[in-house]
């Protein structure tokens, strides 16, 4: 899916940026929306938003909720959203949100987002990985990084051990990207960040798609000299790799 198809679906009615919009689209200037709460049924018997109940679905549609609110959706750590990455984001980009606009409260993108949408046992990986190719043909940036984590799109998956999000996101990044370092991390890269939460399948993936097993970080060298608790991010690596080798 292209720009150009996009807003030739726009024009015939298509859900993916229907009838109504709220926000100017500049793709040049995102905008950081404000914080908001969840919007919720008023007689909605549970604690979270749920779009395949009939109610929830009547807020998610409804032209008067704001982009605020369905971020404040996204945030809700449960399968039922998580799954549903999809329809709430292209409630989101109804609203004239652009593609490249951030969470108030996480500084995070709707790139970001899908990224760990995707998360084993809350999300749906190919769901999420069809929505981030979207976004990406939309002119998402995978570069971009949440101010309060310094984590791009990469990191994020990595963390959530979510290999087709790692797929996507590295087929649309610059060459060498694949290394890139994150601050929260001790200056490693997604490769350290995925063995440091035992995230086999991203680690397995990462070392397919070209990561550097050597990439020390840059910080201290050796992690274990700085932080105890991530004293076996090599040995897991080179188990890995060693593993690649032998198939």
């Amino acid at each position: 899916m292209t720009k150009e198809d996009v807003l030739r679906e726009s024009s015939e009615g298509d859900s993916v940026r229907g009838c109504y919009s709220f926000i100017p689209c500049n793709s040049d200037r995102p905008v950081i929306h404000q914080v908001a709460s969840a919007p919720m049924p008023s007689d909605c018997e549970f604690s979270f938003f749920d779009p395949n109940d009939p109610l929830c679905q009547e807020v998610l549609q409804d032209p008067q909720t704001t982009v605020p609110e369905l971020f404040a959706v996204l945030r809700q750590w449960v399968p039922q959203v998580q799954r549903n990455i999809s329809i709430i984001g292209n409630e989101i980009l109804k609203r004239g949100c652009g593609v490249n606009d951030r969470d108030g409260l996480t500084d995070m993108t709707l790139l970001h987002y899908c990224c760990k949408a995707g998360a084993p046992g809350i999300g749906d990986a190919e769901s999420a990985a069809g929505f981030a190719r979207q976004l990406l043909s939309l002119g998402a940036e995978p570069s971009l990084r949440s101010r309060w984590t310094n984590m791009n799109a990469l990191h994020y998956a990595a963390y959530f051990d979510v290999p087709p999000l790692i797929q996507v996101v590295l087929q649309a990044s610059q060459p060498g990207e694949v290394d890139s370092t994150c601050s929260d991390f001790d200056f490693g890269t997604a490769l350290h960040i995925a063995a440091s939460n035992l995230c086999t399948s991203a680690v397995r993936c990462l070392l397919e798609l070209g990561a550097n097993p050597a990439f020390k970080f840059l910080r201290s060298g050796c992690p274990s000299s700085r932080n105890p608790s991530l004293g076996n991010i090599h040995i897991h690596i080179q188990t890995h790799t060693h593993t690649l080798r032998t198939i």
